[in-house]
């Protein structure tokens, strides 16, 4: 409740804009009417408005936008709010874009913040840019991160129940300005002159600030990118590698549209040198690929299936006549096509939506994957041992292709759930609605694309088979344990033991720092520490000030079959479920745990993490609400003690 409090202040108040960024004040007669511009094109035309949420949750959330229309408003404001809007409806390809002025504005001025990040282990760890790398933000511009993160995240578009994806969007989103983290801050916050920065490094005593000046969005773009570059395109997002009779085909995007190269043969060299080389075994790498063109996938599926395949379902559409609504509407192609098709090339399904036939010549339909594509002859593909790695980036067109490859042919998927759905997004042909006063452009999806696969998780991606949690050890350690991970499935090793893996990881007297969250404020407190483990039974000491030590207990202990960890301290006790537990050929332990739990009064979602690398202990619990991302509770990183 006082964290909810707190964040509402936050958002009431007006930030301060830079003097000269354009931002202006709209009348309630112009914010009215762009807002009842939107929701006439939202409900004309979008085939997933209420996909995933009661037509009386969206309109509730119109209710809202209007009602704030009826005030005079800035530009940033309302953007901001129509971002709030369209996120509600949970569509990743229906967001806002800033006006031509501002855009241009952010351009040509240095706005932007002076780093890359991401978010692992619930902290906003620095990849690379001003500060050190490895450094953790700890507060920007005098606010806690989680009530930054707290305030982005509901402006973040995402597929269904996938909001696994708020956590990269928010550090990179090649859809808009960089990250949604900056792409958004001016209409939460104000676009500073200059980023005041608290930091440190993770498990140190103090923090340090750092005054920086912003960057320009071309010097972002410069900064280096472990993600993969800003707005990739298929053929300069792919890396291979090989090794023995392994190889690893990475595929950073399936965008073919903005340099298109012919996708079969260009992924040719590759699977060509595969069989020259006698590669039993492809890891197949999609972690860093949000989707793109559908050609891609189908090229990948010559290579890989065995027999006939058609990709997609039919492409249903809300409507194919739009009155007045084309005059507002920028997208590619032929207009007419677009806006005026014939209507006897669609039939009416029984909810009211219009499928059209496929013809197999209508390219801006989707219809060459709604036909039947032949694999490649034998010689040519490969048929061996496949492994998928995935994970939150994966969007649409990636989703679709890692379901195809899981249920044609059964390959591992390694890593973490995708976003986007593996049903099929509302997506097709993007129309740009410009709002006439505001100068906001809205991106309105007209199709309803679908997967024709058997089996899906309705309003989700595609669960991993071997969960492999990012961790802030692999990150410090430059470890990528997934690509272990998949490397060892063919050589698999007997099951753990949880209580003995553990007893001997956290075993004798170790010292460091706990790092928490207040509950109140969400500023982050350090403290000096002690623990000593025996068994799996955990003793803390804490120096909370002069005079005042604290002391704690706790005791884990894992269900028969170790797939259940229970946590006990005090009378309290929480069961939490085993999503991974690894020791490493080097002996690095990974242990990773989820389950419920409440905080604030409300239930909230939890892991726990524990990871032993040589002499460094650390385990972190994170919580998270949904439509959040994970966020840091509390740390301790330790050390043996002298």
């Amino acid at each position: 409740m006082i964290r909810s409090m707190l964040l509402a202040a936050l958002l009431a108040s007006t930030p301060a804009i830079a003097a000269d960024m354009p931002n202006p004040m709209l009348t309630p007669a112009q914010a009215g009417a762009d807002v009842a511009l939107l929701r006439r094109a939202l409900e004309t035309i979008h085939p997933g408005l209420y996909r995933y949420v009661p037509k009386a949750e969206a309109d509730a959330g119109f209710a809202r936008l209007e009602a704030q229309a009826r005030a005079p408003i800035s530009t940033l404001a309302l953007h901001r709010e129509i971002a709030r809007l369209v996120a509600s409806i949970h569509c990743d390809h229906s967001k806002p874009e800033l006006p031509d002025a501002i855009e241009a504005w952010r351009q040509a001025n240095a706005s932007h913040l002076p780093f890359r990040f991401r978010l692992i282990e619930g902290r906003m760890i620095l990849l690379s840019g001003a500060l050190p790398k490895g450094a953790e933000i700890i507060a920007i511009n005098g606010r806690p991160v989680p009530q930054i993160l707290n305030a982005v995240a509901p402006l973040v578009a995402y597929d269904g129940d996938t909001d696994q994806a708020v956590a990269v969007k928010i550090a990179d989103d090649s859809d808009l300005g960089g990250s949604d983290l900056d792409e958004y801050w001016p209409g939460l916050f104000g676009a500073p002159t200059s980023w005041d920065i608290a930091w440190k490094m993770p498990g140190a005593a103090a923090s340090t600030t750092s005054r920086l000046a912003p960057i320009s969005f071309a010097a972002w773009q410069q900064l280096d990118a472990p993600d993969g570059r800003y707005r990739n395109e298929f053929y300069n997002g792919i890396t291979w590698r090989m090794a023995g009779t392994v190889a690893r085909l990475t595929i950073d995007t399936f965008v073919n549209y903005r340099n298109p190269v012919a996708p079969t043969p260009y992924l040719g060299g590759f699977f060509k040198a595969m069989q020259a080389a006698g590669t039993d075994h492809l890891i197949l790498d999609l972690r860093r690929n949000g989707g793109g063109s559908e050609d891609v996938s189908i090229a990948l599926g010559r290579y890989l299936f065995d027999a006939p395949f058609t990709w997609s379902k039919p492409v249903r559409y809300k409507a194919i006549r739009y009155g007045d609504l084309p005059r507002h509407i920028e997208s590619w192609g032929d207009r007419d096509a677009l806006f005026n098709p014939p209507e006897r090339d669609f039939i009416r399904t029984a909810d009211g939506l219009y499928e059209r036939t496929p013809t197999g010549t209508n390219e801006a339909d989707d219809d060459d994957s709604t036909i039947e594509h032949r694999p490649l002859p034998v010689a040519q593909r490969f048929s061996g041992r496949l492994t998928v790695l995935t994970g939150p980036q994966n969007g649409s067109g990636a989703t679709r292709t890692i379901a195809w490859l899981k249920e044609r042919r059964g390959a591992t998927l390694v890593g973490e759930d995708t976003s986007g759905n593996a049903e099929g997004p509302t997506a097709g042909q993007i129309f740009n609605l410009t709002l006439p006063a505001s100068g906001i452009r809205v991106r309105v999806p007209n199709a309803w694309n679908r997967t024709n696969i058997q089996a899906f998780t309705p309003r989700r991606g595609v669960e991993a088979d071997v969960p492999v949690v990012p961790t802030l050890a692999d990150f410090e350690a430059g470890r990528d344990r997934a690509v272990e991970v998949a490397r060892g499935l063919a050589t698999p090793a007997a099951p753990l033991d949880g209580a003995a893996t553990l007893a001997a990881a956290i075993a004798g007297t170790w010292a460091g720092t706990l790092d928490y969250r207040d509950y109140g404020t969400d500023a982050r407190v350090t403290l000096p520490t002690l623990m000593s483990g025996s068994g799996l039974g955990i003793a803390w000491t804490f120096d909370d000030g002069p005079g005042k030590t604290v002391r704690a207990a706790e005791r884990w202990a894992f269900s028969p079959d170790g797939k259940t960890l229970t946590i006990s301290s005090g009378t309290s006790q929480e069961r939490l479920a085993v999503t991974e537990l690894r020791r490493s050929a080097a002996g690095a332990v990974t242990l990773v745990a989820d389950g419920s739990g409440s905080e604030n009064g409300q239930t909230v979602m939890i892991r726990t993490i524990l990871t032993r690398d040589m002499d460094r202990l650390r385990l972190t619990r994170l919580s998270r609400s949904a439509g959040q991302p994970f966020i840091m509770r509390h740390s301790y990183q330790l050390r043996p003690a002298a």
